[in-house]
């Protein structure tokens, strides 16, 4: 018996403890404490946290707050481990937690990475400098205007506070730029690669004649947010899991997306939820 008793404790070992429950919180009309869902909530959400649990190998539950701020204040404290959050709610715990998904509706073009670019000898030194002038888009399509006017915007340039033009593409944009019949462009980020990227080691730089003033992706409005030391692990499985949701599980995807129309979760960087700059 005393021999059994040994096994069993080594087997425990070995197994290593039972991972702690995933704590998701969600806005609801009154905080709760933290529990399983239960019958009678809103259509797809057991089906949501059924999916997870049996994915992720670990109880998960529902944790109900009144708001998003403390929702937010729930996440830097320790008390959740993930929380859907806009900027203003992000903003107090932003150095505590961090985005991981957001949701692109079926109608809406993915938060690519946007360029705004003057020539060298340009006076302009950031954004403001373009006030009243001539501003080249890439195309009409969303990646090539939608896009570049919400990343101008958000950073303070209004439409109407610059004239603007709309080329063909982002390469014919850059070329008119380059040509001095534009004094900037917007162009997304798959226009400037295509033009700037290094083809050979004789021309290390393509675009040295031209200087970035903005790269940038639009602000989400909404994003799914973890704290900054959950497991690398926990946090590649929740990514993983979410990203087919909307092909595996339907019903648990329009719950979880939380938006009318949404079409897919998309891998989210870090600062999506602030006016962050990329390298």
């Amino acid at each position: 018996m005393k021999r059994l008793t040994i096994l069993a404790a080594l087997a425990v070992m070995a197994g290593g403890a039972a991972a702690p429950p995933l704590r998701v919180a969600v806005q609801a009309a009154a905080t709760a404490p933290c529990a399983k869902p239960v019958a009678g909530g809103p259509a797809g959400e057991k089906a949501y946290y059924d999916h997870l649990e049996t994915r992720l190998g670990r109880e998960v539950q529902r944790c109900a707050f009144a708001s998003r701020a403390e929702a937010a204040a729930a996440l830097a404290g320790g008390k959740v481990d993930m929380a859907r959050l806009d900027p203003a709610s992000y903003a107090p715990i932003q150095a505590q937690a961090r985005a991981i998904l957001t949701v692109r509706g079926a109608h809406d073009a993915n938060r690519i990475p946007v360029i705004v670019a003057v020539r060298n000898a340009d006076a302009a030194k950031d954004l403001a400098g373009l006030k009243g002038r001539t501003i080249g888009f890439g195309g009409a399509s969303s990646a090539g205007l939608a896009t570049p006017r919400a990343v101008l915007a958000e950073r303070g340039l209004a439409a109407g506070s610059y004239r603007e033009t709309v080329e063909p593409d982002g390469d014919t944009a850059l070329d008119a730029l380059r040509k001095g019949r534009l004094e900037a462009v917007a162009v997304h980020g798959a226009a400037w690669q295509r033009v700037c990227r290094m083809v050979s080691p004789k021309d290390p730089n393509p675009c040295g004649d031209l200087r970035v003033l903005v790269k940038a992706r639009p602000r989400a409005t909404e994003a799914l947010v973890v704290r900054t030391d959950m497991p690398l692990d926990l946090r590649y499985r929740l990514i993983g899991i979410h990203l087919p949701l909307h092909l595996e599980a339907p019903a648990a995807f329009a719950y979880a997306a939380g938006v009318p129309g949404a079409a897919e979760f998309q891998p989210a960087e870090a600062e999506a939820l602030t006016l962050a700059t990329l390298k």
